[in-house]
């Protein structure tokens, strides 16, 4: 006889499928948003509210169910989506665009008891009622209970305030499936004694157990659910029509750890980090708008985590794209980006040390000749994107700012990781500290700096998708993928790109680290040394104000104290001489004790204040000397009986106050110099002890087998080598100061001047900036200009057309003169006539003369120049030469003019094949000649900038000629100023 039976399920199945297969409880959570997803959410979030006995909640705004949807689908387990087609409706996907199904197995929603064992779970569809459901997953560990025999009370209702008073009768049909009803008795008996068995089994197990049919019946009992768990949920507060909430009570103890009441303690931590470890980059923080990658998606969907203490919130978790995205690891120094073909062949582009040295898809990586890719459609990958970025472990190998190698660093603590997403959404565990998918912390262990990357400074992911990699799929515990051929094979190809990267780019044996890494380092130093100058500078700076503060008032009293003190001060016997003395030691002292040095280079506010306590100190010392020449008049006339008492008191009196200043000094240094020693001692046990800790678990690895001696000998020589250099920098830098200090030599004063060099040196370059544009502005002025003067010129013709109204004439010689010196001025633009050609010294004398004209009439200089100079010709550009002679005549016309200089000349002549400029006006004093060509050197007392005879010199380089001042009688024809140009190439007939 042949029988039909059909499986009898027992309900622990539901339990194996949902908590036992879910890793943890943020994989659980991880797995409800991922459903909300499904459901066409824009929004889901997890709040845990911290009351005497916690709960926690999960609101999204998906399309939700009704009464239908809950019985038909919610409630039969292994729904599949690829059979579901409800969601083809438009008005479910609530305006958004068709999402690919995360959920496969149906079975996402078991997951929920990972979070608490009691779940309310309250749904809306658009356009209908509420249903809600009562679920305590405890019931289905019993293993002794058949799953037909549990069942779950529902509800529906229409206003949101008719739930809490469902809510009684739905814990009282839950606790039906715990102590029977009489409504079924059959029912009741099979439950009585599966209950009586389970916790029989229990008991003998561990007598101290609580029997679990009472545990569970006591926790249906006691839980609340209360309208204000709800408020955050928008369908809750009427802001949307339809959405999902699961509020558990009894919470896991993952939960609770995130509660600001749980006390902290290391466990808490760990929690803690693993948790936002999982939580955080849920969606895939890497897409960028306009860039060529496979499987990148933007999946518009937002997620948060918040805990609440009474009204208050506190984000736990936050969409993190506002502050890590493309744009932001675009800005770290080392950036790989691109695709993977189905051929596992990586073409992108790739930045390194801050320059980006591929681009678009130039970069190419081909995978290990040994490595077959497989094509059959169960195994085959399919193409894929990634994307990762970091930066120099070292501050001192970064091409990063300070400012942005801490925001990275900061980043890096709490946002690293490199991540699998798919479709959008994270791929779990992948990121996770604990794994290493890829094998990034193993090659590290081999060799750190070869090998060069860390998982704990990546910023990253590899972007796939369910329609072009089908065969990466899922464990059902969510645990990584399944480990078959596809990601087998992914994982090689990955670690290939990983590789080849870091050995061409980035890492210890790459060429371009060996090339660019001591000049990256010397930079760093500079700037390093710059920052301290720039601290030194500022802590100067605010020593001098506060000094200035407090002796500027104390300086007012004292000039106004000693005003007439000199008229005051009569010495006509030996004790007023003694009195005098006194009184001149005194005023010495106080003054000393007044005054102020090291001022900064740029006194800002304070500068008005610093020059009136200057006049007052000036003043006071002006007294303190009229004082000091009437002393000695005096002693003259009086001549005492005994100078040397005199002398010998006040000897006495220097010497007192010389011992208690430094009494004074001896003391401060004294404290200073044992809270040093203090924290150098505690300086070297922590040096002392890190090469210890960081090379033990080398030694770790070499006896269990994980790393070879090899291996182990070249890192502790890498870490050595690390650690011995960054010692020396320290602690040499420290002895070096030492040193100069013992030999007198006053570290602060040459700090002091080198910062105040270094801030007058920045402002010659920044008025060295703002000249510059004055060629640009020639030039646009010249443009201009020239199209204006085609203008007026047809304007003019035009008027003289009608005739010659009044004034013509003066226009007409106005205009002439203004168009002439536009003439004049084309040399001197920027892009003017860049071609050379053969220029005489007839020519530069006609040019001259010409520019000079109005000048030479108004204040009769002459402007002349020797056959010699008329006849030499050279082969240049007019625009490097016409400049010269123009600032110099114009220098010579201005001292000439100042000076009043009688029958004022300018002459221009040729002696041993060089050209001289001469006038014969006041000359320059010996004093400024070595001067005279530096930037910004000037001694006119208005409209000058000190950049003419800077730019006569650069400008005869350019072309391989130079300038000099004259100071050999043969190169001086006239009086005055005597400039000497030697023309490289000039011909002199």
């Amino acid at each position: 006889m042949i029988e039909t039976l059909a499986f009898r399920t027992h309900a622990r199945t539901v339990d194996h499928l949902g908590r036992e297969q879910i890793a943890d409880c943020p994989t659980a959570i991880s797995e409800l948003w991922k459903n909300a997803y499904d459901a066409y959410a824009r929004n889901v979030a997890l709040h845990i509210f911290d009351d005497p006995e916690p709960v926690a909640a999960i609101f999204d705004d998906g399309h939700g169910m009704n009464y239908e949807d809950f019985i038909n689908r919610w409630l039969v387990v292994g729904t599949d989506s690829k059979y579901n087609k409800n969601t083809s409706d438009e008005d479910d996907r609530d305006g958004l665009a068709r999402r690919t199904k995360q959920g496969q197995k149906g079975i996402g929603r078991l997951s929920s008891a990972n979070i608490g064992p009691l779940l309310l779970i309250v749904s809306k569809r658009k356009n209908s009622g509420f249903v809600a459901a009562l679920i305590d997953w405890r019931i289905f560990e019993n293993p002794y209970l058949v799953l037909s025999d549990i069942e779950i009370p529902v509800t529906q209702f229409s206003d949101r305030s008719e739930l809490f008073k469902l809510l009684p009768q739905l814990f009282d049909r839950l606790t039906d499936n715990v102590w029977g009803s009489t409504a079924d008795a059959k029912r009741a008996d099979r439950l009585k004694l599966a209950w009586e068995t389970y916790d029989k089994v229990i008991i003998e197990s561990d007598i101290t157990a609580e029997k679990p049919s009472e545990l569970i019946a006591r926790t249906i009992i006691n839980a609340r659910f209360e309208e204000r768990h709800f408020h955050p949920w928008s369908v809750w507060s009427g802001e949307k029509e339809h959405g999902t909430a699961l509020v558990v009570s009894d919470i896991n103890y993952d939960l609770r750890a995130q509660l600001p009441s749980i006390q902290l303690d290391a466990n808490v931590k760990i929690i803690r980090q693993g948790f936002f470890a999982t939580l955080s980059a849920f969606t895939d923080p890497y897409v960028e708008v306009g860039t060529s990658e496979f499987n990148a998606f933007d999946p518009d969907f937002a997620y948060e985590v918040k805990t609440w203490v009474n009204d208050i919130s506190l984000p736990i978790v936050e969409d993190e794209r506002e502050s890590l995205n493309r744009g932001v690891t675009d800005e770290m120094e080392h950036v790989l980006s691109g695709n993977i073909d189905e051929e596992g062949v990586f073409r992108g582009q790739v930045k390194a040390f801050g320059e980006w040295r591929k681009l678009g898809s130039d970069y190419e990586i081909y995978p290990p000749k040994d490595l077959a890719i497989p094509k059959g459609p169960t195994t085959f990958i399919g193409p894929f994107s990634l994307h990762i970025a970091t930066f120099e472990q070292m501050r001192v190998n970064s091409t990063l700012s300070d400012a942005d190698f801490t925001r990275f660093d900061g980043l890096a603590k709490q946002h690293s990781g490199f991540l699998i997403f798919r479709n959008g959404l994270r791929v779990l565990p992948y990121g996770r500290e604990v794994n290493d998918f890829f094998e990034i912390e193993k090659q590290r262990s081999i060799n750190a700096g070869r090998e060069y990357w860390n998982a704990r400074r990546m910023f990253g992911r590899i972007a796939i998708s369910r329609e072009l990699n089908p065969n990466l799929r899922d464990k059902a515990g969510r645990e990584g993928f399944i480990d078959n051929r596809a990601t087998k094979v992914l994982r090689e190809v990955v670690k290939n790109i990983l590789k080849r990267a870091a050995y061409e780019y980035f890492g210890s044996s790459s060429h371009l680290r060996k090339v660019l890494l001591p000049d990256i380092q010397a930079q760093n130093e500079r700037e390093k040394a710059e920052e301290q100058r720039k601290e030194l500078a500022k802590n100067n700076a605010k020593k001098f104000r506060a000094r200035l503060k407090k002796n500027y008032p104390l300086m007012d009293l004292f000039f106004n104290e000693t005003k007439n003190v000199v008229d005051e001060t009569l010495i006509s016997d030996e004790r007023g001489l003694e009195d005098a003395q006194a009184l001149i030691s005194d005023l010495s002292n106080r003054l000393l004790d007044l005054r102020i040095s090291g001022a900064p280079a740029k006194l800002g506010a304070a500068e008005d204040d610093y020059r009136a306590f200057r006049s007052m100190y000036a003043e006071v010392q002006d007294r303190i000397r009229t004082l000091e020449q009437n002393r000695a008049t005096a002693i003259e006339e009086v001549k005492p009986a005994r100078p040397e008492e005199i002398a010998q008191k006040q000897l006495n009196s220097h010497a007192s106050r010389l011992q208690a200043r430094l009494r004074f000094w001896r003391k401060s240094i004294d404290d200073m110099q044992n809270a040093e020693r203090g924290r150098v001692s505690k300086l070297f046990e922590e040096r002392n002890k890190i090469f210890h800790h960081e090379t033990m678990p080398l030694v770790t690895q070499v006896r269990e087998g994980r790393l070879g001696l090899d291996d182990a000998l070249e890192q502790m020589k890498s870490l050595y080598a690390r650690l011995d250099s960054e010692n020396a920098g320290t602690f040499e830098s420290y002895l070096d100061a030492l040193e100069l200090m013992s030999e007198n030599i006053n570290i602060e004063l040459i700090a002091r001047q080198g910062t105040a060099d270094n801030i007058a040196l920045r402002d010659d370059l920044n008025r060295l900036n703002q000249v510059a544009q004055l060629g640009v502005t020639v030039e646009i002025l010249g443009h201009e200009l020239s199209a204006n003067e085609r203008m007026i010129r047809e304007g003019i013709r035009q008027i003289r057309q009608s005739g010659e109204p009044p004034g013509t004439s003066l226009v007409i010689e106005g205009f002439d003169a203004l168009s002439q010196q536009l003439e004049f001025l084309s040399p001197l633009k920027v892009s003017g006539n860049r071609v050379r050609r053969q220029i005489s010294g007839k020519e530069i004398e006609e040019y001259l003369v010409g520019f000079f004209r109005s000048v030479m009439r108004n204040r009769e200089v002459k402007i002349h120049a020797s056959k010699a100079f008329r006849d030499f010709f050279i082969y240049e550009q007019p625009s490097r030469l016409y400049p010269v002679f123009v600032n110099l005549v114009n220098n010579s016309v201005y001292w000439l003019v100042s000076s009043q200089t009688c029958e004022s000349e300018v002459y221009l002549s040729v002696e041993d094949k060089r050209i001289i400029v001469s006038d014969n006006g006041p000359g320059i004093n010996p004093v400024d000649q070595e001067s005279l060509f530096k930037m910004f050197f000037t001694r006119k007392t208005s409209g000058g900038r000190g950049i003419g005879l800077y730019l006569c010199r650069v400008n005869l380089l350019a072309g391989g000629h130079s300038i000099e001042y004259a100071v050999d009688k043969k190169f001086q024809p006239l009086s005055g100023a005597n400039f000497v140009i030697n023309l490289r190439g000039a011909d002199f007939g």
